[in-house]
């Protein structure tokens, strides 16, 4: 999850008035490429033309609930419906949208009987329901066990929400019920998932040994601290076991997507990095291949003399950590401008 931003520059307006917290240059910046990598890990590796309907149920895709068409989703979360990140943009625009992050082997609802006549505007031929689907209090805007939305403008206490692997809902760190790990952790199963497969307490901090005499290797020992788990990697999914009667119980429980190796969120996350960056990196080429020479290089120099101007302007700000206003960015983009006129304006003389 993102890390807080350092609030302890901080100015009075008015000694009467409330303190308002500013943020510096490098606080900015740093906040930017935070969003910028986030947004490209949740909707890189999804189609933003092609609903994914008729891609089936996918491993892993960006979705989304709308409350504008569906508002009963928020009492009832069977009566939601997920639509994928192309339907969100030229079908529901405008609409109220829960941002649903990823759900696993789900098939875009979009237009089908839940919506109630309303139909997709990008795949109009559609099963009436995606029986395969399932569906949780985050489609109507609820999570955690405190069934509250997020954000939250009733809940005065800052907290990190993190994803159950199974269950997919979302919880507040201090409503798991255990200690948080103090360093890094790659995935995290509730309480109510651990109880619900008891198969984990075999694999709580026991190491797995395989002995020649029996096929299954899943731990005898078994944990008694039923609660919510904590992995720092997802290489815990490797020691679990795949003996055929294990591989039976996983499907019996609904959780074979455990021995996926497609399956784990972060894998889902740089995938759509990397795409993302491929089609910035195909953008600029093609842009810079439709140049001619003269246009090449008068844009090389262009950007040069941009990002040289601007980064010796900012400059002083970054070092004194002063706060860059609106007027300091239009003030260096005017002076840019006047330059500009200075160097292509035709020159006039007096005869």
């Amino acid at each position: 999850m993102a890390e807080s931003l350092d609030t302890s520059n901080v100015s009075d307006q008015n000694a009467e008035d409330s303190e308002v917290v500013t943020l510096t240059l490098n606080d900015v910046l740093e906040l930017e490429d935070e969003l910028i990598q986030d947004a490209a890990a949740v909707l890189g590796a999804s189609n933003d033309k092609t609903c994914s309907y008729n891609d089936g149920y996918l491993k892993r895709q960006a979705l989304y609930s709308c409350l504008t068409c569906i508002p009963e989703a928020r009492n009832d979360p069977e009566k939601g419906a997920g639509i994928c990140l192309a339907c969100s943009y030229h079908c529901h625009d405008g609409h109220e949208l829960v941002e649903l992050y990823t759900k696993r082997n789900f098939r875009c609802d979009c237009g089908n009987k839940k919506f109630n006549g309303a139909k997709c505007n990008l795949c109009s031929e559609k099963e009436d329901y995606n029986e395969l689907n399932k569906y949780n209090q985050n489609f109507g805007g609820i999570y955690c066990i405190c069934h509250r939305p997020y954000p939250d403008s009733e809940d005065p206490l800052p907290d990190e929400m993190i994803q159950c692997i199974i269950c997919e809902d979302w919880y507040h760190s201090r409503h798991l019920g255990v200690e948080i790990p103090s360093g890094p952790f790659a995935e995290m199963i509730c309480g109510s998932c651990v109880g619900k497969h008891e198969f984990l307490l075999h694999y709580d901090t026991v190491e797995v040994t395989v002995s020649e005499e029996k096929q299954c290797k899943k731990p005898e020992t078994k944990s008694e601290n039923v609660g919510a788990k904590f992995w720092p990697d997802i290489s815990w999914r490797n020691d679990l076991c795949t003996c055929d009667d294990c591989l039976e119980m996983y499907k019996k429980e609904n959780v074979s997507f455990l021995i996926d190796s497609e399956d784990p969120v972060h894998l889902y996350e740089e995938k759509g990095k990397a795409k993302t960056k491929e089609v910035v990196e195909t953008h600029n080429r093609n842009f810079m291949n439709s140049l001619d020479r003269v246009q090449l290089v008068e844009a090389i120099a262009g950007y040069n003399d941009l990002k040289e101007n601007l980064a010796e302007y900012l400059k002083k700000f970054a070092e004194n950590k002063k706060v860059v206003k609106e007027d300091d960015i239009r003030e260096f983009f005017d002076g840019m401008m006047a330059r500009k006129k200075q160097k292509v304006s035709v020159p006039h003389f007096c005869h």
